[in-house]
């Protein structure tokens, strides 16, 4: 795609071998589940930060389908290895895996230390390595614990693509990292039983009388939605703890973390919308909404960008318009 061949320019990738390692990841992203997503999303930041984006979310998602993808059955043995090569490769500077070396690249080019770059790597992997041991979890402390290693320490990659920081975010932060990955786990409760795994704590279907056979069997109960409409209160309690976060990050990626956490927030809308059905089909933000808040949030953007080149603001004020035109609805 034309924009994406300019991003990678403008960040400054210019070596044909990194530029595909970059691409990859960017493919990654579009063709494995929810990563279009993030590949939306990246498409509101300046295009200079958006391969870096690729490069996190896309070496995630790679190891992600290592462990959960179509036809894998990769043993903890097997996977353990390649995360020892992965680490390794880290240490080196250097990498022959694609992704991990567009990551590596990234790491270095918003100058995270290697010790930090290490120990972030690190936690993701052990949090995908927690998904081949661990089928369910018994306190709401227990799946923050594996929260931090799958989302709020990678979390502080994206936050330096984002920053630099006006000032610490390590509460603000935290909130948002587990309010993104818990919003995925709420949706992903379906394909998560299929997979043996459980992550919405036993406490929790305890106190609502659900069991796991319950989920397991795809029908949803009173009980369920009341347990469902539980878990989404505590991921909105997650995103207003958190809610200060874009105003820390660096001017020019406030508008597009802003759209980005409305985008991710309004699939809980969608499942409230669906008396909070998430056994049978999982939630999904319908095209003409997903375009809609992505004209909405990209115009001001645009906006601001031709007024800073002097381009002429037609096409940002026919965008507005077209945006205004969608349904709101799905």
């Amino acid at each position: 795609m034309y924009l994406d061949r300019m991003a990678l320019t403008s960040a400054g990738i210019h070596d044909p071998l990194l530029r595909e390692s970059y691409e990859f990841c960017r493919r990654l992203l579009v063709a494995f589940g929810d990563g279009k997503d993030v590949w939306l999303g990246s498409l509101l930041l300046p295009p200079e930060r958006r391969p870096h984006l690729w490069a996190v979310y896309g070496f995630a998602r790679h190891f992600d389908e290592l462990v959960d993808g179509v036809g894998s059955a990769v043993t903890q043995r097997a996977y353990s290895e390649w995360c020892d090569v992965v680490l390794t490769d880290v240490d080196s500077g250097h990498s022959c895996e694609p992704s991990a070396r567009a990551l590596i690249h990234t790491l270095d080019a918003w100058d995270i230390d290697p010790a930090s770059a290490r120990f972030l790597v690190r936690s993701l992997l052990d949090a995908y390595l927690m998904d081949l041991r661990v089928t369910e979890y018994a306190t709401w402390e227990d799946v923050q614990h594996h929260l931090r290693l799958l989302a709020v320490d990678p979390f502080l990659m994206f936050l330096a693509i984002m920053g630099p920081l006006s000032q610490p975010a390590g509460e603000e932060g935290a909130a948002i990292a587990q309010a993104l990955q818990w919003t995925n786990m709420i949706r992903d409760v379906a394909e998560d039983q299929q997979l043996g795994r459980t992550y919405l704590p036993m406490e929790d279907l305890d106190r609502f009388g659900v069991s796991r056979q319950d989920l397991a069997r795809g029908r949803m109960t009173p009980a369920i939605r009341d347990l469902v409409k539980f878990e989404v209160d505590r991921a909105h309690s997650l995103y207003e703890r958190g809610a200060d976060l874009p105003e820390l990050v660096h001017p020019q990626c406030q508008g597009s973390f802003k759209a980005s956490l409305v985008f991710y927030r309004s699939y809980l809308t969608e499942i409230e919308r669906r008396d909070y059905d998430v056994l049978t089909a999982k939630p999904r933000i319908s095209r003409a909404r997903q375009a809609q808040l992505l004209l909405r949030a990209g115009v001001p953007l645009l906006r601001s960008r031709v007024h800073r080149s002097g381009i002429p603001t037609g096409v940002a004020r026919r965008l507005s318009e077209a945006a205004g035109r969608l349904p709101t609805g799905d």
